[in-house]
């Protein structure tokens, strides 16, 4: 797809996309937001390399894409809940998102995404992947898209999150399994 106001470099042929020509750290137009979101939709997941962005830019940014979403289980910073900062360094025992997950899929109605903003990053490699559920579900017989058809899910969020807070209370939502993007 051809954008007029941005640049987008695929990074796989089925997930990823880089985006440049756009200054998050500049109020960014209606034009701009809409082709990001379109870049969004078409590639799953997007980055924007070298923007410098403080918490009040990352936040107006998300804003862009509807409300924020405060993360049901753990607090975000003291004046910023909306922010959950996410730290892991050579002594850490783990490392938030290391299994296989879907952001806050325990949330009665989980966010669109999740915007991370990392301040150090190794020279090279990283440990984030992503897979793209729109290239597995294709990948599926018809048999096994028909058996799974209107099945559900229980998406408990004690199971990621009750080490942290063993006596918290944490949201539980059943969601289909082979959801339909809104």
């Amino acid at each position: 797809m051809a954008y007029e106001t941005i640049t987008v470099e695929p990074l796989t042929a089925r997930i990823g996309g880089v985006v440049s020509g756009v200054d998050l750290t500049k109020p960014v137009s209606p034009a701009q937001i809409d082709e990001i979101r379109a870049v969004l939709l078409e590639h799953q997941v997007i980055f924007f390399r070298n923007q410098p962005l403080d918490l009040e830019t990352h936040k107006a940014f998300g804003r862009r894409f509807g409300e924020l979403h405060l993360h049901s289980a753990m607090p975000g910073l003291e004046n910023h809940p909306e922010v959950r900062p996410i730290h892991a360094d050579a002594k850490s025992k783990h490392i938030a998102g290391e299994e296989w997950h879907t952001d806050l899929s325990c949330d009665r109605i989980p966010p669109l995404g999740s915007i991370l903003h990392l301040h150090t990053l190794p020279p090279l490699g990283g440990d984030t992947l992503f897979a793209s559920m729109y290239a597995a579900y294709d990948a599926l017989s018809d048999r096994m898209k028909g058996y799974l058809e209107g099945l559900t899910a229980t998406h408990d969020g004690g199971l990621a999150f009750r080490r942290f807070n063993p006596d918290g209370k944490f949201p539980v939502s059943t969601h289909p399994v082979i959801p339909r993007h809104p």
